[in-house]
């Protein structure tokens, strides 16, 4: 029994051992062919990817995103000069030209134009960010030497884009290339960029010769200064910081008056007709309020974006009044209509510092009058839109600045001015309107009366019972 059991047990064992053996067989097997792929890979900083001839991998490179091959740039040194060296290559085209299509009429002129239009802005977005990854540890200088290859391989496709969906298609797909390659840079380092973007597109050179023109001589180049400075600059900036930023570099270089013309240039009224600038829209009165709010809302945005950055090293507030005071006499004065509609769309803040500046130099007869006209428009909003803060508004404006001039006298002076103009425009009123204003029904004439009496006796409801809780 005891043999027959040995036996048996060295049978069991020696068929384990046997089974064990024959298990090994496939291990070893995978163990040498990792063996084999480490020795082939070890070769090469770029993987098993490197054992591939380079026309091969340039040729996987160009059926990939651009957005995907900045990412794979992020991986390795190796992987984003081997990125880098294919940017460079004429086998990139493919994925950094876009594909812009005449329309075949199968869709109509605006669908087609949309479809487009959306394709190319994420294209040149998506190169941003391909530039943006593959070049992160570059110099500033060596990642807009970048920025000009890949622009010289897309001057032809720039034309294109013009022909088909129009410059301000071709100059907002630059500026989305533009923003998503500097998002998160230095402020330094912006102006870099906008240094060399400047340099190479002759900006300063159009600017220039517009600027020693007559305003509206030159309607094509100003349009092109425009759209340039909106499309490339502005219109694409993530917050109204950036916009600041962009907008201070685009004004700063130039004279105070220069600046006004320009922002007038960038932000003013167009015609509806070709787009091209409309000087002589605020220096009439269609209404009695003014011009309507759409015509100078962008201005006014503008510099409700210039006195927020008041204070700064480069922009003050002494810039922002002088800018302010030529902007309202460009081409010639504007009428005081308009400037209280720009007034009221820019807000407290700045109503309030210039006519405080105003204050501080003895211009009482002017503000008396320009406070008239922001009275009306103030309060022409309470009536439409059934509020009752504009007239409250206004005469606290009225009183920060009573409390700005220091004399009495002065102080005295400026209310009876402003009730006396107030009294001169209702009588005129009640006589007939003036000619030079698009008021012509009876029932027109009445309203703007009525507004005319209900503001000024609340206005002075509000400052009698101030008086009264003294």
């Amino acid at each position: 029994m005891s043999i027959t059991m040995c036996h048996y047990m060295r049978s069991v064992k020696k068929s384990r051992t046997s089974k064990r053996g024959h298990s090994k067989t496939p291990h070893t097997t995978s163990t040498g062919k990792r063996q084999r792929n480490q020795a082939l890979s070890s070769g090469t900083p770029l993987g098993l990817f490197g054992v591939l001839p380079r026309e091969m991998r340039f040729g996987i490179f160009g059926f990939t995103r651009p957005v995907d091959l900045g990412r794979l740039s992020l991986t390795s040194r190796k992987f984003r000069d081997e990125v880098i060296d294919f940017i460079h290559n004429s086998d990139a085209l493919p994925i950094i030209v876009p594909k812009v299509h005449l329309n075949d009429e199968k869709d109509s002129a605006e669908v087609f134009i949309t479809m487009e239009t959306e394709y190319c802005c994420n294209h040149f977005k998506q190169l941003g960010i391909l530039l943006k990854r593959a070049t992160c540890l570059f110099s500033t200088k060596e990642r807009l030497k970048e920025v000009g290859i890949i622009l010289d391989k897309l001057k032809d496709t720039h034309c294109k884009i013009c022909t088909i969906l129009g410059s301000d298609i071709a100059y907002s797909c630059y500026g989305k290339f533009l923003h998503s390659f500097v998002a998160g840079w230095e402020d330094d380092e912006k102006f870099k960029a906008y240094l060399a973007i400047k340099g190479a597109s002759c900006l300063d050179d159009r600017i220039r010769q517009v600027l020693r023109s007559t305003p509206g001589s030159q309607p094509w180049h100003e349009r092109y200064i425009r759209v340039f400075c909106r499309e490339i600059f502005l219109d694409k900036s993530g917050d109204l910081n950036e916009t600041g930023f962009w907008l201070c570099k685009i004004l700063k270089p130039w004279p105070l008056v220069f600046q006004a013309r320009l922002l007038y240039i960038i932000y003013g009224p167009v015609n509806e007709d070709n787009g091209t600038i409309d000087w002589h829209a605020v220096e009439i009165c269609p209404t009695f309020f003014g011009v309507e709010d759409a015509e100078l809302q962008e201005l006014a945005t503008a510099l409700k974006i210039l006195h927020f950055h008041c204070g700064n090293k480069e922009w003050n507030q002494d810039d922002f009044l002088s800018v302010f005071e030529e902007l309202t006499g460009i081409p010639t004065d504007w009428c005081m209509e308009n400037v209280a509609k720009l007034l009221k769309l820019c807000g407290e803040s700045v109503c309030y510092d210039v006519l405080g500046n105003k204050a501080m130099n003895g211009r009482i007869h002017e503000i008396s009058y320009l406070g008239y006209y922001l009275g009306q428009v103030l309060g022409q909003d309470d009536i439409m839109y059934g509020k009752e803060t504009g007239i409250e508004s206004f005469t606290k404006t009225v009183k920060q600045l009573l409390s700005v001039i220091q004399s009495n006298k002065d102080q005295t002076t400026l209310v009876s001015s402003l009730f006396n103009v107030w009294e001169e425009n209702i009588l005129s009123l009640g006589e007939g309107m003036h000619d030079d204003v698009d008021v012509v029904t009876p029932e027109e004439q009445e309203q703007v009366f009525a507004a005319n009496v209900h503001n000024l006796c609340k206005m002075a409801g509000l400052l009698l019972q101030e008086r009264a809780e003294k």
